[in-house]
């Protein structure tokens, strides 16, 4: 008898759990973002919600990066998708493209430089023909950036 209520038991928390994980992985949004092509670099410590807005047990620590299947709206406010029912909004950090290669300052004058949220850097600048390693491309206020530091971006347009 005590076997017998030890595997109901086991196998109704296995429904419940299985009705539950359907139930919060079936949402689905209308996202144009390719799953797993882009990356989310957490820039402050960011606490995660589901699916329906609840906040979640996840915390996501500064500096961490993660994968991005895709983008939902809830009110005013992006959210990115990280895993089936863990989401992170926008504002705890940046998305951006894996893009690995060598750039070469090609203005004659020495290239500004941005963080991520696209804000001028007015203490340095990259000299005129210096080359940089770029990991990364990200898309801000509709300019296009290539990371060059831990948190400095030089524009698309001065760079080769």
């Amino acid at each position: 008898m005590k076997k017998f209520v030890a595997y109901l038991s086991v196998t109704v928390s296995l429904l419940f759990g299985a009705l539950a994980l359907e139930n919060t992985t079936t949402a689905k949004a209308d996202s144009t973002l390719p799953s797993g092509r882009y990356d989310f670099a957490v820039t402050q410590k960011a606490q995660t919600t589901d699916m329906q807005g609840h906040v979640t047990p996840v915390i996501l620590d500064t500096g961490t990066v993660w994968k991005v299947n895709s983008e939902f709206y809830h009110g005013n406010q992006t959210y990115f998708q990280l895993a089936p029912n863990v989401l992170v909004n926008q504002n705890d950090g940046y998305m951006y493209l894996p893009e690995v290669g060598d750039l070469t300052v090609i203005r004659k004058t020495p290239a500004p430089l941005y963080d991520h949220n696209g804000k001028l850097i007015t203490d340095r600048e990259l000299a005129p023909g210096s080359v940089w390693y770029s990991d990364r491309a990200i898309f801000v206020d509709h300019m296009s950036f290539n990371r060059v530091a831990t948190n400095e971006f030089v524009s698309i347009a001065d760079v080769d």
